[in-house]
């Protein structure tokens, strides 16, 4: 009786429902440009995608859904009607309308509000979520692709801190078609990854990178506000390395909703402009430097929901040894929330997911899930990459 609850449960993610495949484009209205990283939703669903860099998608929704809902920090949020029969669409979303940033004085450390900001937000989301995601790794080596693993993840979130379980459900993996000796080097050399995908959720969820910043005497923050004619403003704070501090410092902005405190985007990477002190590292094994660090996540809230859309993280770095190593490795893992269910759920824990890459998991798919899942599509320049890969 307790397996069949589980597996009524676990029905929304098996999509035995009709469903119904949409592709298409999102474009600004007036310059006709392509939108990145528009939120696409279905009323009354927890289904979900994004937008890839060229603006497109391809989302997969029951049968009955008669509109997609479009959301993106900087556009009105807008509602599409679908047409029957029309299966390829063109949308076009209409500018936000923000005023310039305004610089607000407040008598509040800036770092204190931006800390008050990250405790509502993960209030929101602490609950216990089973979240059905779209991950992807690209793994660049000496300034050549080498490696590109996607796959369907289940994230079982069930505790506070964002910490959650990982069962990969169905995975690819392509690989560089190399000499046999090559392979063998560059198999190891791919072992190293500084992201563990288990733990994807938890730094997402947490706030990790910018709770560290909070209290570092070697920034500076700012707030900021823009607002539109409709009276709906955003708030951004600014993380500002201080420019005489000779070390290597992140850069970037935390935005949230001025009214219910609650973040929607945050965007950091390493300041260009410390990049100079940036050193070598001298390990038990090893040397290494991080050349180019970059996190990036989105929320979105819907009513009463508020949860994750998107995550990126990016890493370049060089690893130096006495024998095998003189390279320069770059990891790039994306994490696309497409569905999820509140509740506890009783999963198998044996299967659980227990490597830091994805690609360990390999070929290990029972559908063509990239062309019906709500994937975040490959672009143009991605495609390339993935055909000189075999």
């Amino acid at each position: 009786m307790k397996k069949l609850l589980h597996l009524f449960l676990l029905l929304p993610f098996l999509g035995f429902s009709q469903n119904k495949i949409y592709t298409g484009i999102i474009r600004e209205t007036g310059t006709n440009l392509p939108i990145e990283m528009v939120s696409i939703g279905v009323e009354n669903s927890n289904i979900g995608t994004i937008t890839n860099e060229e603006g497109k998608f391809r989302i997969t929704v029951p049968n009955e859904t008669k509109a997609l809902l479009l959301n993106h920090i900087n556009y009105k949020v807008s509602s599409y009607n679908l047409e029957s029969g029309k299966n390829d669409l063109e949308i076009h979303l209409e500018p936000a309308g923000y005023e310039l940033e305004e610089v607000v004085v407040t008598s509040k450390p800036v770092n204190k509000i931006l800390a008050d900001v990250l405790n509502a937000s993960k209030k929101r989301l602490e609950k216990s979520l089973l979240i059905n995601t779209y991950g992807r790794e690209f793994i660049n080596l000496n300034g050549k692709f080498v490696k590109f693993s996607d796959g369907l993840l289940d994230y079982y979130i069930k505790r506070k801190s964002g910490a959650s379980d990982l069962y990969v459900k169905q995975s690819r993996t392509f690989k560089l078609n190399e000499k046999k000796d090559e392979a063998t080097i560059n198999d190891r050399k791919e072992s190293i990854t500084f992201f563990d995908i288990r733990e994807a959720m938890e730094e997402a969820y947490d706030f990790k990178t910018v709770k560290s910043l909070l209290n570092n005497k070697d920034y500076d923050f700012e707030l900021r506000t823009k607002s539109d004619n409709a009276g709906n403003a955003l708030e951004i704070i600014k993380v500002i390395p201080k420019t005489e501090v000779e070390s290597d410092l992140y850069v970037g902005s935390v935005t949230y909703d001025s009214k219910t405190k609650l973040i929607l985007e945050i965007d950091l990477k390493k300041s260009p402009e410390h990049q100079k002190y940036s050193k070598l590292y001298n390990l038990l094994i090893a040397k290494i430097k991080i050349n180019e660090h970059a996190k990036k996540t989105n929320f979105k809230i819907d009513g009463e929901k508020y949860v994750m859309t998107y995550s990126q993280s990016r890493i370049n770095f060089y690893v130096k040894t006495k024998k095998n190593f003189d390279d320069t490795f770059e990891f790039v893992n994306d994490f696309v929330m497409m569905d999820y269910k509140e509740g506890e759920f009783d999963l198998d824990k044996k299967t659980r997911y227990k490597h830091k890459s994805l690609s360990e998991a390999g070929n290990n798919f029972q559908s063509e899930y990239w062309k019906t899942s709500n994937i975040m599509l490959l672009t143009s320049k991605e495609e390339k990459v993935i055909k000189l890969l075999e």
